[in-house]
């Protein structure tokens, strides 16, 4: 790809700008109107603030880069980089959803989508860890499906917020979904949207209980493991990187071949020809059609975060590669939960990750990358990053 000079990652952790103030106002585009009680928040995080009567708001902008999200009911979300930087007033312009839509074809929605599709979703979009269990979507009535059999595809979709109480962690979540979709055929599950997370309060004994949960679901995690990039700092922190490529499955190709001709002979001859398999062959056919169509080959070598990762300005990080990444983290187990799920996935936290578009991702000192649906994620993290073990990015651990 390019050539990567880790020393430039020491001036990232040097250079800082002051926290400012913006101000602005958010108008309906069309009619030019101001739009009272718009949400405006730093994606991610438990920054945010809504409009008043006169559609003005003010907003402190921390440190850094940042995404600046601006939604209200009946209109297309809008979205923008803003950093600290930033100038001190911007204007934002809000479409209605019904401008959008006049020319697009919609398929109808599932009748009683809730009732085929709510377990599935529950389980795609929250999880099925430990923390899931309490965690829970209150409006769960806003949520709309189509399964397009041209497509073979599941959609979600809502026409306002998901208020997700994650009393787990101690969060209120308001998720604005932008999109949600499942392929049947690749098995693929892909989710974007906005979230904006407001601490719950309690007794000093829950918060505690929640400050605990949140360093449990923090170490190992995408967030974790993306500011030891940004540091250069994945040793330190526990996780060890090594190249991996997936190269068909020859063998298994041999055998789907074989079993392919048979059947084509036999259909040729009209069935007038018998082909039969010996039951060791079929018990052989049978092991090798539950192997995987790819095999992995893992580079005994670890990577060196300077391997993968340099710098692209004072604050932003950038990580490219080639093929797939083996990540471990090797100061955790994997749950039982993932383990009922997956029984060979015993030890450590084991993920792989792929640049699908091959386009570098940048990333911030505070974890977050753009653009995430660039990132494919398979195995610990395709189970563990769901809506219940999500943090917002201002989240810091408590120092040991």
């Amino acid at each position: 790809m390019r050539i990567f000079y880790g020393f430039l990652f020491l001036l990232l952790g040097l250079v800082s700008h002051g926290q400012i103030t913006v101000k602005g106002i958010v108008l309906d585009a069309q009619r030019n109107t101001p739009i009272s009680n718009a949400s405006v928040f730093l994606n991610t995080t438990s920054v945010g603030t809504v409009t008043n009567e006169q559609g003005n708001f003010s907003l402190a902008i921390p440190n850094g880069k940042y995404e600046l999200v601006v939604s209200s009911i009946g209109y297309e979300t809008n979205a923008q980089s803003i950093s600290s930087t930033a100038s001190s007033f911007i204007t934002i312009k809000l479409k209605l959803k019904t401008e959008l839509m006049e020319t697009v074809i919609i398929e109808p929605y599932e009748k009683d989508g809730w009732k085929k599709w709510g377990s599935f979703f529950i389980e795609s979009f929250i999880g099925t860890s430990s923390l899931a269990n309490n965690c829970q979507i209150k409006n769960i009535q806003v949520i709309r499906f189509r399964n397009s059999r041209q497509r073979n595809e599941l959609s979600a979709y809502a026409n306002e917020p998901l208020i997700i109480e994650n009393k787990a962690l101690g969060y209120t979540i308001r998720y604005q979904l932008e999109m949600f979709k499942y392929d049947f055929n690749t098995k693929y599950l892909t989710y974007a949207g906005y979230p904006f997370f407001q601490p719950m309060k309690g007794s000093i004994g829950k918060q505690r209980r929640w400050e605990n949960s949140r360093k449990e679901a923090y170490f190992g995690s995408i967030m974790h493991f993306m500011r030891a990039v940004y540091r250069n700092k994945i040793i330190d922190e526990g996780f060890e990187i090594h190249p991996l490529q997936k190269i068909p499955n020859a063998e298994k190709a041999r055998v789907r071949a074989i079993y392919a001709n048979n059947t084509q002979r036999k259909r040729a001859e009209g069935d007038k020809i018998e082909i039969t398999i010996s039951k060791d062959s079929s018990e052989y056919y049978n092991k090798v059609m539950q192997q995987s169509d790819y095999m992995d080959v893992v580079i005994n070598t670890p990577l060196t975060g300077d391997s993968i990762a340099y710098a692209i300005d004072s604050t932003t990080a950038g990580m490219d590669f080639k093929n797939y990444l083996l990540i471990t983290y090797k100061k955790k187990f994997v749950p039982k939960e993932y383990l009922q799920q997956v029984p060979k996935a015993g030890g450590a936290m084991t993920s792989q990750i792929t640049l699908i578009n091959n386009k570098p991702i940048e990333i911030q000192a505070n974890g977050s990358y753009f653009n995430p649906i660039d990132l494919l994620g398979l195995g610990y993290w395709t189970w563990s990053e769901k809506i219940s073990t999500l943090l917002p990015f201002n989240y810091m651990p408590p120092k040991e």
